[in-house]
């Protein structure tokens, strides 16, 4: 009779579990105004159209593209227009918004032309460069901008792997920043959000926070990349992610936050597996719900692994070949998909249909 009395409370505790006082489950919080992002990639047999209207119908609604300055502007007043041609012919026909990420400061350091390189960012010369860029470039943008598609616009990314606890380059970059914006705003208008990337570390580091922070009244939103890594580029378990929401919502008290990369690796070398990267995905959202109203976008990367030969090469344009965890952030940034590179999909990627399936996600 005992031993029937304690499995009949044990039922009941059990089956109360995430319910209500009546015994029903309690369902999570609908979508609301929330918007979820994707790295979109095309793979080998899934061309980059298919691939981004599989992510439309998902129910992702805002996707974003890099552009190194260096990259579009490799010496100053002469461009490669290659890259914003494809974006201004592909983006405006499609349902979902875009970011752009525009790179004069990326983690691995400054993208600046050549003949600007090693100058500070508060030079004159480098801003009235990057105002004339952002004028050219606004020209090549024509059908995206008419079509109102084009709602952020992220200047730097990950910026403070290399501003560091540097009080004189925070303050340069904040002027380079602020002269930065205000040309986005007198091209684009101010309904395009204007922020700078940086790192969740940002916010935890004693040395680096107070720089942030001097930054922030600066910009639309908060935007932060967010993988929870130590600092050999193993993982941090799941659970880690309330207390991490908890953190950005009271370091950043007043500011709309985007989350511009989020993601998990799926290796067994950085102490994961495909399982918790899809259990990373249910702690995202059971997150996002509690701060539905602070976090207005949520990016997840990527949509399908990269090839390996992308990765290696990551590890040396990062500049950690000679890294005693060179291994370790190669395969963080080689299993960090949703999807394997071949296309058929990881546990994650039915997580995430299942997370926005509760939340009555708009497809």
């Amino acid at each position: 009779m005992k031993k029937a009395l304690i499995a009949l409370l044990l039922a009941l505790v059990l089956s109360g579990c995430k319910s209500g006082g009546s015994g029903t489950p309690t369902a999570p919080p609908a979508q609301g105004g929330r918007i979820l992002g994707l790295h979109v990639r095309q793979v080998p047999g899934i061309p980059f159209a298919t691939a981004y209207q599989q992510a439309m119908a998902l129910g992702v609604r805002e996707s974003s593209v890099s552009l190194d300055w260096q990259s579009l502007e490799p010496t100053v007043g002469h461009y490669d227009d290659t890259l914003p041609a494809t974006i201004d012919s592909f983006y405006p026909y499609y349902a979902g918004d875009l970011t752009l990420v525009l790179r004069p400061l990326d983690t691995a350091g400054p993208r600046l032309p050549t003949d600007l390189a090693g100058k500070a960012f508060d030079d004159p010369a480098v801003i009235t460069a990057f105002e004339d860029f952002l004028v050219h470039l606004h020209g090549q943008l024509a059908t995206l901008n008419a079509s109102g598609r084009l709602k952020w616009i992220q200047v730097g990314n990950e910026v403070d792997a290399t501003l560091g606890s540097d009080a004189t380059r925070w303050s340069q970059w904040q002027t380079f920043f602020v002269a930065a914006k205000a040309k986005i705003r007198s091209l684009w208008g101010a309904d395009v959000k204007v922020s700078s990337i940086v790192q969740f570390k940002a916010l935890t580091g004693p040395a680096v926070r107070p720089l942030y922070l001097q930054l922030l009244p600066d910009l639309d939103e908060a935007a932060l990349t967010y993988y929870p890594l130590n600092a050999d580029f193993t993982v941090r378990a799941p659970s880690s992610v309330a207390a991490d929401f908890d953190r950005m919502t009271s370091v950043i008290a007043n500011k709309p936050i985007v989350l511009q990369e989020c993601g998990y690796p799926a290796s067994a070398v950085n102490d994961s597996s495909p399982a918790r990267q899809a259990d990373f995905v249910s702690a995202v959202f059971d997150a996002w719900d509690t701060w539905r109203e602070r976090i207005a976008v949520i990016d997840f990367a990527w949509q399908y692994d990269v090839d390996e030969s992308t990765a290696d090469q990551w590890v040396i344009d990062y500049g950690m070949s000679a890294s005693p965890y060179a291994t370790e952030f190669k395969y963080y940034l080689w299993t960090l998909g949703l999807n394997h590179h071949d296309g058929t999909q990881k546990p994650a990627w039915q997580r995430l249909n299942d997370e926005l399936q509760a939340r009555n996600w708009v497809r």
